[in-house]
């Protein structure tokens, strides 16, 4: 009995000690994005920039309405793939569809947990996360077999990103076994499983975790760790500069001028034969304009 308590304290602890890091974490990057010098967003853009286009300040400035819909319908329907790679695209899109309606699904278990009468819950629930869970297993399973076959994507995948997706498909598979196999595909004890876990209405039970159950806290667990740090956070922060600061020219008065002056004015830390350290970046480019020459050694 000891011994299960302390495996079920580990549990816990890993699982909403995930959490906390998650949110933590989350806020501590989101801040470091948000603060950041306006040139250092270019890094978050590996293609598909307006700044690739040598011209794009000449472009009128689209008004924030229509950024939005632009960014709500790429990450809904992916449609840049769609155009530029139509056979990654089917199973990235499976994948999606999956994670979208499971995190719905999830939502509707929270809710319906502590709002409904859990015994008469009927099986469109169960309906309703098995095929999201199969559409993204399917998904994954396709991007994963297409990324290790096709020599076009291998270029740009390290060897990393092949345990994330295997790493995946287990977490997926973790899932449907905890649903069927612990609790039977039965809804009102899944439900009701879910009501304790929210309400800690029962923290005997939470200390003696089913192995399944547990097993699948643990993979999402440490999911929570990893995504603050993944490619995922930082797409989300490329919309947030898309929205923000795409498509907006450094005119006289405006905001942009106003955080280039402020930049400007910090010191150089490094030197190298074109810059000379000792000045800020402002004296430099100064010099630099009146004197191309100026700062090479």
């Amino acid at each position: 009995m000891e011994g299960e308590h302390e495996m079920g304290g580990l549990v816990l602890f890993i699982f909403y000690g995930g959490i906390v890091f998650f949110l933590v974490a989350s806020v501590y990057r989101g801040m470091k994005y948000a603060s950041a010098p306006l040139h250092a967003h270019w890094d978050l853009y590996s293609t598909n920039s307006i700044y690739a286009l040598t011209d794009w300040w000449t472009r009128p400035e689209h008004p924030f309405g229509r950024k939005f819909g632009s960014m709500f319908l790429d990450i809904l329907f992916l449609r840049e793939f769609y155009h530029r790679n139509r056979r990654f695209w089917y199973p990235l899109y499976a994948f999606h569809a999956g994670l979208y309606l499971l995190f719905c699904w999830h939502l509707w278990l929270f809710v319906s947990a502590v709002t409904i009468n859990i015994e008469t819950a009927s099986s469109v629930g169960w309906v309703w996360g098995t095929f999201s869970t199969l559409l993204a297993f399917v998904g994954a399973a396709g991007i994963l077999i297409m990324r290790i076959v096709d020599e076009d994507l291998k270029v740009f995948y390290p060897p990393i990103h092949y345990i994330k997706w295997v790493f995946i498909l287990l977490t997926l598979i973790g899932g449907m076994v905890a649903v069927d196999v612990h609790f039977k595909s039965s809804m009102p004890t899944l439900l009701k499983y879910v009501r304790e876990q929210v309400t800690f209405a029962d923290f005997e039970h939470k200390l003696r975790p089913a192995l399944f159950p547990a097993l699948h806290v643990l993979f999402v667990a440490v999911w929570l760790i990893y995504l603050p740090f993944s490619h995922v956070f930082q797409v989300f922060f490329r919309y947030y500069h898309f929205l923000r600061w795409d498509e907006v020219a450094n005119k006289p008065g405006s905001e942009v001028e106003k955080r280039v002056k402020e930049f400007l004015k910090r010191p150089i830390t490094w030197a190298a034969p074109h810059i000379s350290p000792g000045k800020t970046w402002e004296e430099v480019a100064t010099e630099t304009r009146g004197n191309p020459g100026a700062g090479t050694k």
